[in-house]
């Protein structure tokens, strides 16, 4: 009996260890629309990645982004030509495109990678700037 109880208790410290460090990264990189443009403000090194297509980046974006669509065939190459060691500030419609390519660009090596809670639209609810000139 005593076995049982100390693999439970076992069980339970590794699963919530577990759970506390996955939490402690999404507070670090997940960012809401004030602290996301605020952070991009203190970076000027930063690069600003739109994840979404071309379309939706050409009706507007966050000024000076970069548009590399996850959805396209050549994300991994062209995100590999962006500097690993700089922080990167990704996001796209509402989140769930830039939260994937966040983790990719994790896998692939880069260091500081930001992710904005809720994409372009909790931006616009918070009335921040839009841009519409295209990078080139």
């Amino acid at each position: 009996m005593k076995r049982l109880t100390n693999i439970t208790f076992l069980a339970i410290t590794v699963f919530f260890s577990g759970c506390s460090s996955g939490q402690s990264q999404d507070v670090n990189t997940n960012l809401n629309a004030t602290e996301f443009s605020k952070k991009i403000a203190e970076n000027s090194t930063a690069v600003v990645l739109d994840v979404r297509t071309p379309e939706e980046y050409s009706v507007g974006h966050l000024t000076n982004a970069r548009n590399i669509d996850w959805n396209g065939k050549d994300f991994d190459k062209l995100v590999s030509t962006l500097d690993k060691t700089k922080p990167v500030f990704v996001y796209c419609h509402s989140g769930r495109r830039s939260a994937a390519a966040a983790s990719q660009m994790r896998s692939l090596g880069f260091t500081a990678v930001f992710e904005l809670v809720g994409g372009i639209k909790a931006w616009q609810n918070e009335k921040l700037p839009i841009s519409n000139e295209l990078q080139k």
